[in-house]
C-alpha cells in the first residue's frame, strides 16, 4: 500500500507528487499517457498581471512566479535536468505589432516571463524517482476511499489526490475540456511572452510559440478550423510572423471549470480546474495539497 496514490501525471499531479515524496511519504503516480495532456501543449507562462486573474487566484500566482527560480535550482541539483526560467517580464499590446519585435523596447513590460514545460515536466518526475516516488503507467477508472481502480488491479492507498486535469470530470468533478491549438514557428523569438487580443507569442528557444485557441469538446488533435484561427490572429496581430514556417503544431485539453484544490471525502482530494494557467499555480496547488496530506497522515499517528 502506498501512503498517497496520486492520479495524473502532468504538471501539478507530478508536483504534488515531488512535494509529498520530499516530506517523507511513500508515493506512487500514475501516468496514463494520454494524448492531449495539458503539459504537453502548455506555452509555459509565468504571467499573472497579464492574464487578469485577481483575488486569492492572483496570490497562487504570484506564489508560482516567486518560486520557480528556486525550483528550477533545486530540481537541477536533486536530478541534473536545468529548467531555465526567463524572467525578462510580459509585454501586452492594444494594437498589432506592425514593425516587428524591436518595437517592444518602447513598452515597459510587467512582472513575468516563461518557462520550459516539458522541460520542467521531466525535470519533477526524474527527482520524484530519485527520492524513491514510484511512476506507473495506469489510468485511474474508478475510486473509493482506499482504492484506485484501474482497467487490470486495484491499488490500495491511504489517500488519493485527483490532478487529472480535463479527465478529472470522470470521478464526479465539475471540469470539462477545453481544447488549445497552438503552432511553433520558424522565426525569431520575442524578448518575452507577448499577449494580443485572444492569443500570445512567446519564445520556444529560438523560435516563436503561437497560441492559442479555445475550442470545447474532445475532438482530438489540431484541426482545420484551428488552424485558420491561428493563421488569421497571426497576421492581424503580429503580421511580421506572416509567411514564417510552421515546424510543428500542438494541442492539448486544458481543465476549464471552477479550480477545485480541496479534500472532497475521507481519504480523496482534488487538484484540478486550473484551465490554462496550470503551469503558473502548480507551486502553490501542490503546496496546500502537500499540507492537506500531512494533515491527515500526523492526524492518524
Amino acid at each position: 500500500m502506498s501512503e498517497v496514490v496520486v492520479v495524473g501525471g502532468g504538471i501539478i499531479g507530478s508536483l504534488i507528487a515531488y512535494r509529498l515524496c520530499q516530506a517523507g511519504l511513500e508515493v506512487t503516480l500514475l501516468e496514463a499517457g494520454k494524448a492531449g495532456q495539458a503539459t504537453q501543449a502548455s506555452a509555459g507562462m509565468l504571467a499573472p498581471y497579464a492574464e487578469g486573474l485577481g483575488g486569492e487566484l492572483l496570490e497562487w500566482a504570484r506564489e508560482g512566479l516567486e518560486c520557480y527560480p528556486g525550483l528550477a535550482r533545486e530540481l537541477e541539483a536533486a536530478c541534473g535536468v536545468r529548467v531555465p526560467v526567463v524572467l525578462s517580464g510580459v509585454w501586452s499590446l492594444e494594437r498589432p505589432l506592425l514593425q516587428g519585435w524591436h518595437t517592444l523596447r518602447d513598452l515597459e513590460p510587467r512582472p513575468g516571463g516563461y518557462l520550459d514545460p516539458l522541460r520542467l515536466l521531466a525535470a519533477v518526475q526524474k527527482a520524484f524517482v530519485s527520492l524513491g516516488g514510484t511512476v506507473r503507467a495506469e489510468e485511474a477508472q474508478r475510486l473509493e476511499p482506499g482504492w484506485v481502480h484501474t482497467l487490470t488491479q486495484r491499488i490500495a492507498a491511504r489517500q488519493i489526490v485527483i490532478a487529472s486535469g480535463a479527465w478529472s470530470g470522470r470521478f464526479g468533478l465539475g471540469v470539462r475540456p477545453l481544447k488549445g491549438e497552438a503552432l511553433l514557428l520558424a522565426a525569431p523569438a520575442p524578448p518575452g511572452p507577448v499577449f494580443a487580443g485572444a492569443g500570445y507569442a512567446l519564445p520556444r528557444g529560438r523560435r516563436v510559440y503561437l497560441g492559442a485557441t479555445r475550442r470545447e469538446g474532445w475532438q482530438p488533435g489540431v484541426e482545420a478550423e484551428g488552424l485558420r484561427w491561428l493563421h488569421r490572429y497571426r497576421d492581424a496581430h503580429f503580421p511580421h510572423l506572416h509567411g514564417a514556417p510552421v515546424l510543428q503544431s500542438r494541442w492539448g485539453y486544458r481543465p476549464a471549470g471552477p479550480l477545485t484544490v480541496r479534500r472532497l471525502e475521507p481519504g480523496i482530494l482534488a487538484a484540478t480546474g486550473h484551465g490554462r494557467n496550470g503551469i503558473l499555480l502548480a507551486p502553490a496547488t501542490a503546496r496546500r495539497v502537500t499540507a492537506m496530506v500531512l494533515e491527515s497522515w500526523k492526524a492518524r499517528r
